[in-house]
């Protein structure tokens, strides 16, 4: 479901207001009367994948961590309850492998960067399934589009990293003003139940991968219709 066309347009007005960008947040849990979420539960991930309504034992992490080590994914958790995935963290665990023997350029394979951020979409993508999130492409009925972003660290003290994720965000993009992009980026981070707004602002501009869904889910909707 999209946001209301009220909502948007407070978005956009904070756009307006704040054309070289802006950061605030509210205390879900004294925002939102009965909240009972804790606050080592407001992952970046589940908020944004899904409005903290996927369990937490399907944190995406553990596709990563079983495609760098081969470790199995978490007893229980959709992934490890769903063969195609098992299959796909077990295959890029053999090409990781490969490509770390190889200098990360194996002759007849995709370079390496790509390989990576392939690998990264595909698990963001699928995350977002999991929240009931559905891809999409394109302006929604208000002129909105809706992403989910996921940032990722390719590389740490000058060594290549497997494929990752360090922070995940939603995006509203809201049209254009005089020629620029209008946006707001809305976040949670581990350990904390504020929900946070960067108006014009994101947390990281380059390594992210970005997944378009049509809308966001009801429990996105929930959340944000109390505090817009």
């Amino acid at each position: 479901m999209p946001l209301t066309l009220n909502q948007l347009n407070a978005l956009r007005n904070a756009c307006v207001n704040n054309p070289g960008g802006a950061v605030a947040s509210v205390n879900l849990a004294t925002a939102l009367p009965g909240w009972n979420i804790p606050a080592n539960e407001c992952g970046c991930w589940r908020w944004a994948s899904s409005g903290l309504g996927t369990p937490v034992n399907n944190d995406p992490a553990q596709m990563f961590t079983s495609i760098a080590t081969g470790a199995a994914l978490n007893a229980g958790s959709a992934w490890a309850n769903h063969p195609p995935a098992v299959n796909f963290a077990a295959a890029r665990h053999a090409e990781y492998v490969q490509y770390d023997a190889h200098g990360y350029a194996i002759t007849g394979a995709p370079p390496w960067g790509n390989w990576f951020t392939s690998v990264v979409d595909v698990v963001a993508r699928s995350t977002c399934e999991l929240g009931n999130m559905t891809p999409g492409a394109g302006a929604q009925v208000n002129g909105e589009r809706y992403y989910v972003f996921v940032h990722y660290e390719p590389v740490t003290n000058g060594a290549n990293n497997a494929p990752n994720y360090t922070h995940w965000w939603v995006a509203i993009h809201l049209g254009q003003l005089h020629g620029q992009d209008q946006y707001c980026c809305i976040e949670m981070f581990p350990g904390s139940t504020n929900l946070t707004f960067r108006i014009n602002n994101a947390y990281a501009l380059n390594d992210n991968v970005r997944v378009e869904v049509t809308d966001l889910s009801p429990n996105h909707l929930a959340i944000l219709g109390a505090v817009i």
